[in-house]
């Protein structure tokens, strides 16, 4: 079958032929529409993610829009090397139905950023309606969708800190933080919002931004209250750096609880099924809408490369499935 090859971690897919998958239990086999080329699946394909194959050569690719045999139109998700979404065929461990208010195309781009907005919200911090929710590059597609959500889950504030200040201006939050500012002032915002009261931080950026919020998040002073809630800091990305310095009185002198939302994480797939189920639904509804740029997979190598526009999502498509 057509797909997209990796021969080597730290290349580019090349557009070639692939093994057809073989269905293992629990499987459905979906004959693929199209699919998103993230910056997950770059940065897997690099060698540079925990979850970067030891096993070449392999099909990239986490999830896609197909149909089944049957002709169902279904979102789907792929577990199990070498196989993935970027392929004719694809060995699904879950699908879930597509609303018909979505193309293949727009389907296939929004759910992962849109669940990289949802999960840390609902599944990992657990907010709750009436807590303030500071978002950590608030200007990325995830980004901007997680601010869209904490106010649909009745977020009490929303606070956004991105380096875009159109696009935060753009957004609709409580307030807002300007992270191309001096440090002293991104610290010194980060000191007013974390003495109002933060309930959820979650952050797509990581490095220094991260380490200056921490930073001003332990009490000035000796008090501490059992009945307070603790701050679910939920790290989702790294785009500013994969490392940071923690100091011990960041943890001792708060009620800070780190908390991870990615793969290794993912709820069970019933409930993972819901979540999808929804973002498709907020997607058919226009509530969290994605721009896209489609490329035939021939075409992958060219797809690979990061788009000019940040706010773009390159979807590789299939042909229609057989009959």
């Amino acid at each position: 079958m057509k797909a997209a090859v990796l021969e080597a971690l730290g290349s580019t897919p090349v557009c070639g032929t692939f093994p057809e998958p073989d269905l293992q239990a629990g499987e459905r086999l979906v004959h693929v529409r199209a699919a998103g080329v993230k910056q997950l699946e770059r940065l897997i394909a690099s060698g540079r993610h925990y979850s970067s194959p030891k096993a070449l050569p392999i099909v990239p690719g986490l999830d896609g829009v197909g149909r089944l045999d049957d002709g169902t139109r279904v979102y789907f998700m792929v577990q199990r090397r070498p196989f993935g979404a970027m392929a004719e065929r694809a060995p699904a461990s879950l699908t879930v139905p597509v609303p018909a208010g979505l193309s293949d195309a727009q389907a296939a781009a929004v759910v992962n950023p849109a669940l990289a907005g949802w999960l840390p919200l609902v599944e990992r911090a657990r907010m709750k309606a009436g807590e303030s929710v500071l978002v950590l590059g608030a200007t990325g597609t995830s980004g901007r969708m997680a601010v869209t959500m904490a106010r649909m889950l009745g977020a009490g504030r929303v606070i956004a800190c991105g380096r875009r200040r159109a696009v935060l201006d753009s957004l609709g939050a409580d307030a807002t933080i300007d992270l191309s500012a001096p440090e002293v002032e991104i610290a010194a915002a980060f000191a007013a919002e974390a003495a109002r009261g933060l309930g959820v931080i979650v952050d797509y950026l990581w490095g220094r931004p991260a380490e200056l919020l921490i930073g001003q998040l332990a009490r000035p002073d000796l008090h501490s209250d059992s009945g307070d809630r603790a701050i679910r800091f939920v790290t989702v990305g790294q785009m500013a750096g994969p490392d940071i310095v923690l100091p011990s009185n960041a943890l001792r002198g708060s009620r800070l609880e780190l908390i991870g939302s990615g793969t290794g994480n993912f709820p069970p797939g019933e409930a993972m099924g819901k979540a999808i189920a929804t973002v498709l639904d907020l997607a058919a509804a226009g509530r969290i809408p994605v721009e896209t740029v489609e490329m035939p997979v021939a075409e992958v190598a060219t797809a690979w490369a990061a788009p000019r526009d940040p706010d773009q999502r390159i979807v590789l498509t299939f042909g229609p499935a057989p009959g």
